[in-house]
């Protein structure tokens, strides 16, 4: 009790602080240049969830609470330092001892920003794809010059110990994961090119792994040494074309000696940067992009292969082992009144022929935006995805079978939105979800779910919401539906800044 009175009491003093920043009066010192020579935005958020289960065992804690904060500090509006932190009652000893579940800030001047605290960046979607590190990072982006610079360093992944009771795991061990990547390059409006490399290693002796009880999880430390290169132009004036090529060097077992490769030989020969070994895998990625912008409709083309086992550990999920190709059509009509697009392609896996099934899937989507008049807006989505599935079953006797498996799945989804009354901003919206799959093996599974509302305002202050919600699943026999309603309203405080919101929701 005392330690969470404590708790309480420290989170408090520190909205009160923050309070006070936010909404303290800016600072004029002799006027410089007719403007503020600090200033001050930011908000914080404090979200209180309660729950409560009658008839069934709970399925999460009765109350949870987070706060999330975001202030930025401005120097004569040439120096901006955003700062943002999080901050919740789910803090476990051993992912995250300290209080700040995730703090950061970037400063920026001019064309120059750096990254300090829980940040992320991105180099392409194969390198650096946004996974989120603690330490440091830069981006050079100048106004009038086609240099592009990012640089970073910093931990991915905390040093976790196994933890384990009466031989049941509570924290996946992990060891230290540092990394550090530079993307160089140019970009103007009609041209880009840029290079780059990412490099991350886990630090075997970051965590002992000495608990006996636990289950044996087989960890090894990993290491992986990315490079890329991506660049576009255009032509034609309505062309464009973009690409992105990248090469990865992942190791599984840092542990092993290292082993010089013969058909991979430069490898051996990165100064340091990588020390290849028997576990080490290298693959590829690639993809491409052609678009043609009309006056009356734009088209597309793709192309996209990643190797089997591409991996990156600047990527927190990346699928691989995939080819394919798609096409994509998008015309607007009746005076932007009705917009249509459409995408359709193939993909297929096992690139290597290591596999004993072979995939392959059509893909087809299409959409429709309609302004039907300035309150009625509907939109329309479906898309149909066919796998098909052939694999090949080895026998002892030397012959060989197969099977063939196909699925079929279906979604549609549509949203209504009706402007009932600007004067009260009431509005009508209705929204609906429906998705199926089905095979040649008889099983079948699908999902439907609707809400329907109704918002509205009393004066100019109090802003209040209705709704209805339904949400259905059946697969393998079971069925499983949830219905009631939802009841929230909303009203601002101290000339808007500060805003209530408050909701319940009665799910059977």
């Amino acid at each position: 009790m005392i330690k969470n009175a404590l708790t309480y009491r420290s989170l408090l003093s520190l909205l009160m602080l923050l309070g006070l920043l936010l909404h303290g009066k800016t600072q004029d010192l002799e006027n410089i240049n007719k403007e503020d020579l600090f200033t001050y935005g930011g908000g914080i958020s404090v979200t209180n969830t309660f729950y409560h289960s009658i008839g069934t065992p709970s399925q999460r804690d009765p109350y949870f609470w987070q706060v999330n904060a975001n202030l930025n500090l401005s120097f004569m509006n040439i120096v901006n330092a955003p700062f943002s932190f999080t901050i919740s009652q789910q803090n476990k000893s051993f992912s995250q001892p300290q209080p700040f579940n995730r703090f950061g800030i970037s400063p920026t001047y001019k064309g120059l920003t750096v990254h300090l605290g829980h940040r992320t960046l991105s180099f392409s979607d194969f390198t650096l794809a946004g996974n989120l590190f603690f330490g440091v990072g830069l981006e050079y982006k100048p106004d009038h010059h086609p240099l592009r610079v990012s640089a970073m360093y910093g931990r991915f992944a905390k040093p976790v110990d196994k933890f384990a009771q009466d031989g049941q795991i509570y924290a996946i061990p992990t060891y230290r994961r540092i990394g550090y990547g530079v993307k160089v390059g140019f970009e103007t409006r009609e041209h880009n090119a840029a290079v780059m490399f990412f490099k991350s290693a886990d630090d075997a002796s970051s965590i002992t792994l000495a608990d006996s009880t636990a289950i044996d999880l087989s960890l090894t430390p990993e290491e992986n040494l990315v490079v890329g290169v991506e660049g576009g132009f255009k032509f034609f004036d309505r062309f464009k074309i973009q690409g992105e090529y990248a090469y990865s060097m992942f190791t599984r077992n840092s542990n092993i000696p290292e082993l010089f490769i013969n058909d991979y030989s430069f490898v051996n020969n990165l100064a340091g940067l990588y020390t290849p070994n028997a576990s080490s895998l290298f693959t590829n990625a690639f993809k491409g992009d052609l678009t043609y912008s009309g006056d009356m409709f734009q088209a597309n083309l793709r192309y996209r292969r990643v190797d089997p086992g591409y991996t990156t550990h600047g990527s927190s999920f990346l699928n691989n082992d995939l080819e394919d190709i798609t096409a994509g059509l998008s015309i607007p009509l009746f005076k932007n009144k009705l917009n249509l697009s459409t995408n359709a392609g193939i993909q297929q896996n096992n690139l290597d022929n290591q596999s004993t099934a072979q995939l392959r899937r059509f893909i087809f989507s299409t959409s429709a935006n309609i302004s039907a008049t300035d309150r009625l807006n509907i939109g329309l989505n479906f898309s149909n995805f066919s796998t098909n599935t052939r694999q090949v079953l080895i026998r002892t006797d030397v012959l060989s079978d197969t099977l063939e498996f196909f699925q079929v799945t279906r979604s549609a989804m549509s949203t209504i939105n009706y402007q009932v009354s600007k004067e009260n901003r009431s509005a009508l919206f209705v929204t609906g979800n429906f998705q199926d799959a089905n095979d040649n093996q008889g099983n079948t599974s699908n999902f439907q779910s609707a809400n329907a509302g109704y918002s509205f305002s009393v004066g100019k202050m109090v802003q209040f919401n209705t709704s209805m919600s339904f949400n259905k699943s059946e697969s393998s026999g079971f069925t499983n539906m949830t219905y009631g309603p939802i009841i929230g309203a909303s009203r601002p405080f101290f000339k808007n800044k500060v805003r209530s919101n408050l909701s319940v929701s009665v799910l059977n």
